[in-house]
């Protein structure tokens, strides 16, 4: 009889227990059919950028315009209803105009770095975009002070030389593999590591590396108030297309906030996959 109703006791426990394991599952489920899906892509600049370090290739040759269609393949699988890419938003009216005459005609371009153009037009077309939001905020920002105070240290200097190769190494690798890399979360964080340690260049008694990395910072935050001006609802799916280091901010901004889910990238950049 004892071990008939200790047997009873341990079954009552395990229906409880999967009630209770069950009504969290549906808690979570609904939680997130609220939150706002975000693809946070990384991509090299192809052309017309101001960055430091940018892709050399030629947009133009039938090798790039095959990878760049594989990239641009695997985006549209996510299906977005909304893009963000890199220019301010004074031009999102121009680049929604542009974007009319693209869905017919594909020679239609905007003077921005090349993948707005090749990947965030092209992706927007075959997805049946919505509209396309530019969420940038350009600042200056004095990157070669920051190598200068660290050329005067000898392992600080060979720190920054070694990841300036590193940049090089990959902007001569072929362009699916940049995209790949890039989208890694292990790439991202060392280039959020790589301005962390430039905030600590200075000179005795001042702080310049942390006042430029300072603007840096302001910038990103400018772009993520722009981001989240954007209209949106829990059925809109958000591709952002940006510069590495602009993704790895985003993706500690989005991934720390309650109103969005961020998507895998690295799911989006397997140009193996057939499927």
């Amino acid at each position: 009889m004892k071990n008939l109703l200790l047997f009873f006791c341990f079954l009552t426990f395990l229906a409880c227990n999967s009630e209770s394991k069950t009504k969290l599952e549906k808690e979570i489920n609904t939680e997130n059919t609220d939150k706002i899906r975000v693809l946070n892509f990384a991509s090299v600049h192809l052309s017309g950028s101001t960055d430091a370090y940018s892709s050399m290739t030629d947009v133009n040759s039938p090798k790039a315009k095959a990878e760049i269609q594989k990239i641009v393949n695997r985006l549209v699988k996510f299906k977005p209803t909304i893009i963000c890419v890199e220019i301010p938003p004074e031009s999102t009216d121009f680049i929604n105009k542009t974007y009319q005459k693209y869905k017919t005609d594909q020679s239609s371009r905007i003077n921005y770095s090349e993948e707005v153009n090749v990947i965030g037009l092209e992706v927007a077309r075959l997805s049946g975009t919505k509209k396309i939001y530019g969420i940038d905020n350009p600042i200056g920002f004095d990157y070669p002070k920051l190598v200068e105070l660290a050329n005067k240290n000898s392992s600080d200097s060979l720190y920054v030389q070694n990841i300036m190769t590193s940049y090089d190494t990959l902007n001569n690798k072929p362009l699916l593999q940049q995209y790949t890399e890039i989208n890694t979360t292990k790439y991202k964080m060392e280039t959020f590591d790589l301005y962390n340690f430039l905030a600590t260049m200075h000179t005795p008694n001042n702080f310049e590396g942390a006042d430029i990395i300072a603007d840096f910072y302001k910038r990103n935050l400018r772009m993520y108030t722009n981001f989240s001006n954007i209209p949106l609802t829990k059925n809109d799916r958000v591709l952002i297309i940006m510069g590495a280091t602009h993704t790895a901010y985003f993706d500690i901004f989005l991934g720390n906030s309650p109103k969005y889910i961020l998507e895998n990238a690295t799911e989006y950049t397997n140009y193996t996959d057939k499927s």
